[in-house]
C-alpha cells in the first residue's frame, strides 16, 4: 500500500528522480502545496500582527496630542490616566486623518494630469476604504478608556509578541457621531407621525358622529 503521508519536501528521498506522473511526484505537490499554504498563513499572521502593531504604535506615540491644551506643560499632559470616549472618538478622527497630506500630494499630482504609480493609486484606495470602513462599523484600536490599558500602552516596547496585553475596542470617528444621531431622530419623528395617523382619524370619525358634519 503506498505511502500518502505527507512529508516536508526536504524528506523525500529520491525527489530529484521522480517522474513527473509518478506517486512520488504527486507526493511532492502535495507536501510543496502544504508547505506554500503554511507559509501564507504565516505571513498572513505576521502581516497582519504588524498592522496591529503599527496602529497601535500610533495610538502610543500620538494620544497625548491635545491642540487644546498646548499651553500646559507636556510632563501635565503624560499624567492624563483615562480618556472619555468622546477624546478616544476625536483621537480615532485624528489618526484616520494621519495620512491627508499624503493623499493631497498624489492628488495634486493627479489634477495636473501626471499618471500616478501603481502604488500611489493603490495607497489612495486603501486610505478610503480604511475610512469608510471606520465609518461604518468602527476601527479597532486601544481602549483608553481603561486605565489599566493606558498604563500597559505606556510601558508597551513595541514588542509584536507582547500585543496582546494591549485590549483593543471598536470605536468610531466622533465626526460621524452628529450624522448619525441626525438620521436616528429623524427615523424616530418619521415614526412618532405615523403614531398620530390613526389617532386623527379616530378624533376624526368622532366629531362626524357627534356634529353629523363630514370633515374634509
Amino acid at each position: 500500500m503506498p505511502n500518502n503521508k505527507r512529508k516536508r519536501v526536504s524528506k523525500i528521498k529520491d525527489k530529484e528522480k521522480a517522474h513527473p506522473y509518478s506517486r512520488k511526484a504527486r507526493q511532492i505537490n502535495r507536501a510543496m502545496h502544504k508547505e506554500t499554504n503554511i507559509a501564507k498563513a504565516k505571513s498572513d499572521r505576521i502581516n497582519a500582527a504588524m498592522g496591529r502593531g503599527q496602529k497601535i504604535i500610533w495610538f502610543r506615540d500620538n494620544m497625548d496630542q491635545n491642540e487644546d491644551d498646548e499651553e500646559e506643560g507636556a510632563d501635565t499632559k503624560l499624567k492624563k490616566k483615562v480618556w472619555t470616549m468622546v477624546e478616544l472618538r476625536q483621537l480615532v478622527d485624528v489618526y484616520l486623518a494621519r495620512n491627508d497630506e499624503d493623499v493631497e500630494a498624489i492628488l495634486a499630482k493627479k489634477e495636473e494630469g501626471k499618471n500616478l504609480l501603481q502604488k500611489e493609486s493603490l495607497f489612495l484606495q486603501l486610505v478610503d476604504l480604511e475610512v469608510k470602513e471606520a465609518k461604518l462599523a468602527g476601527v479597532e484600536v486601544p481602549d483608553l478608556t481603561n486605565g489599566a490599558v493606558v498604563k500597559a500602552l505606556r510601558a508597551w516596547d513595541g514588542d509584536l509578541n507582547s500585543i496582546t496585553t494591549i485590549k483593543l475596542t471598536t470605536c468610531k470617528p466622533a465626526s460621524i457621531i452628529p450624522a448619525e444621531e441626525e438620521a436616528k431622530n429623524s427615523r424616530r419623528g418619521e415614526g412618532a407621525k405615523a403614531d398620530k395617523v390613526p389617532q386623527l382619524l379616530m378624533e376624526q370619525q368622532a366629531i362626524e358622529m357627534t356634529t353629523g358634519m363630514a370633515i374634509n
